[in-house]
């Protein structure tokens, strides 16, 4: 563990984060970026990024370099990524991400300070002079990170987003959304894994209540690969009330774009995704559904959120694949109800 005194002992010149994926939580880490120009205004901050997830990290304003992982790309241009990390004399190096990969990334800057945290993984610990204390997978998510500004005395966190969007991106959007009654009811029907994919006709029956209740506007969002999942939420809503408001935005947003309509929503109703975590750092509220995962330790800080959970057996599990056979295959999806997430979100909407 680091010594009490380590930060003020020596103090970073040059910083290294290392946490290429997921956007969830990029998303979550990225505040520490502001945290240590705070702490250090004349410290030179990179970040190591997948290749996918660049935009987002560009957008903060205090990270200095930026270095893309290209995972898939092969041994040479991993090798290429480590020679140059080598070259760049970070005296610093801190590992968000702690799996064998980046362990290798950390260890081959030949950093005098090598640290991680206390969820690393797959032997990358053998690659850090010390870790973070309070860093163990009881502590969530957020808090795991925002450890690291404690240890360095920024205590109090930021209530204002890390993220800042180019003034450009913020005027399409807002050409986007003009027309638009409000309250505007962001419906993101996607993510990753299918055990966290509540049923898209569920979505849709929440989102025709929302709008019928509110005489306000939906906005789906999704990403490129999930134009085929909003385009159907989009036909769901128009077939059972076709004068309901909604435009379906999946796949037509940049990553700056998806901040700044996420930052123009009432609410966004979701799934535990790196969308959630996004509205959550631009401010929004969110009204999200947990089925294998735990709100708790995946969620979003902040009392303006409403985090819905199956309560099922299985719960928080992490499962990637579904532990239950015949008809309680994917049950959580059920249990989880249209009512409860229609609650959420109009009890938010009552609230901001």
């Amino acid at each position: 563990m680091l010594a009490d005194d380590f930060w003020e002992q020596q103090p970073p010149r040059r910083l290294l984060f290392i946490k290429p994926s997921a956007l969830g939580d990029v998303v979550q880490a990225l505040p520490l970026a502001q945290a240590a120009k705070a702490r250090w205004p004349d410290v030179t901050i990179g970040w190591v990024i997948a290749a996918g997830l660049r935009r987002v990290v560009q957008l903060s304003p205090w990270i200095d370099e930026i270095y893309e992982f290209h995972r898939g790309a092969g041994l040479w241009a991993f090798l290429k990524l480590c020679r140059e990390l080598r070259t760049r004399d970070f005296d610093t190096v801190i590992d968000l991400q702690g799996l064998l990969r980046t362990g290798v990334m950390t260890l081959a800057t030949g950093s005098a300070n090598r640290i991680g945290l206390q969820t690393s993984r797959e032997g990358s610990s053998w690659a850090y002079h010390a870790m973070v204390d309070q860093t163990s997978r009881q502590i969530p998510a957020h808090a795991r990170y925002w450890k690291i500004a404690e240890a360095w005395g920024v205590s109090t966190r930021y209530t204002t987003p890390s993220i800042v969007v180019p003034q450009s991106d913020q005027q399409l959007v807002e050409s986007w959304l003009e027309s638009l009654p409000r309250p505007l009811i962001g419906i993101q029907p996607g993510t990753r894994w299918v055990t966290k994919s509540w049923p898209v006709e569920s979505f849709a029956q929440v989102a025709i209540e929302l709008a019928e209740q509110t005489q306000g506007s939906l906005v789906i969002l999704g990403a490129p690969d999930e134009t085929q999942l909003t385009g159907k939420c989009f036909e769901l809503i128009r077939s059972v009330n076709p004068h309901v408001k909604v435009i379906d935005l999946g796949g037509k947003s940049s990553l700056p774009q998806l901040a700044s309509l996420l930052s123009q929503l009432n609410v966004l109703v979701c799934n535990d995704s790196g969308p959630m975590h996004l509205a959550a750092e631009m401010q929004t509220p969110v009204a999200a559904v947990f089925t294998c995962t735990d709100p708790v330790q995946s969620g979003p800080p902040g009392s303006i959120h409403e985090l819905i959970s199956t309560k099922l057996s299985c719960r928080a599990g992490y499962h990637k694949h579904c532990p239950m056979t015949g008809d309680n295959h994917l049950a959580c999806f059920r249990d989880v109800t249209v009512q409860q997430v229609s609650s959420a979100a109009m009890k938010i909407l009552r609230s901001h």
